[in-house]
């Protein structure tokens, strides 16, 4: 009586290897795309709730007597992950509780980054409260920018640190700035704040 054949041959195991390693390199670029745009799509939904949070937080104090003694001022911080306002020689601050302010952002974005300190933010904001960029950076080097000129959110891959390349270091910190130079010119227009974020895929228009 004959045995029946038990096992695969060498030459086989070669061929469901080879196939194996086929149809991973096909599935792994798109794998890594799918990721790579789920977590865009995160980083994007994330800058919106933060953006609504601190706007919120903006919106509340603005009513305030103590903003309208601080708003007379150019420049001027109104929250601060280090309790530090941002100053510049032109810069005068008033009010306090920066980072109490700070926390209750971070507290009502819920976004899981911020909460547990792995992920960094800077907000910018017109003199009537309204904000005007917010940049976010999440534990995965992602970084999302809201941009109200035009009202979009972008998302983008950053291994760099959040901060401008002219020198001006805005990282945990809602600032109150003026949008407009004196000759009535937009000082923050979104191709320059890009151009100053260092956000090569960023291209504006020509």
């Amino acid at each position: 009586m004959k045995h029946k054949k038990n096992g695969f041959t060498l030459v086989e195991l070669i061929v469901v290897l080879v196939i194996l390693a086929v149809l991973a390199a096909l599935l792994v670029p798109a794998l890594t795309g799918y990721i790579d745009k789920a977590r865009k799509s995160q980083v994007i939904a994330e800058t919106r709730m933060l953006t609504q949070a601190a706007q919120t937080e903006l919106s509340s104090l603005y009513a305030t007597n103590e903003f309208t003694e601080q708003n007379k001022h150019a420049i001027f911080t109104v929250a601060s992950k280090d309790d530090n306002p941002y100053t510049v020689a032109t810069s005068k601050q008033v009010l306090t509780d920066l980072k109490k302010r700070y926390d209750n952002i971070v507290s009502l974005s819920e976004v899981p980054s911020l909460t547990e300190g792995k992920g960094d933010f800077f907000i910018i904001a017109d003199h009537a409260g309204k904000i005007q960029f917010t940049v976010f950076k999440d534990s995965n080097n992602y970084v999302g920018v809201y941009c109200e000129e035009d009202g979009s959110y972008g998302a983008y891959i950053d291994g760099s640190e959040i901060k401008f390349a002219n020198g001006g270091d805005y990282r945990g910190k809602v600032v109150i700035n003026n949008m407009y130079d004196r000759d009535g010119t937009k000082s923050w227009p979104k191709a320059r704040v890009f151009g100053w974020l260092e956000i090569e895929e960023y291209n504006p228009d020509p």
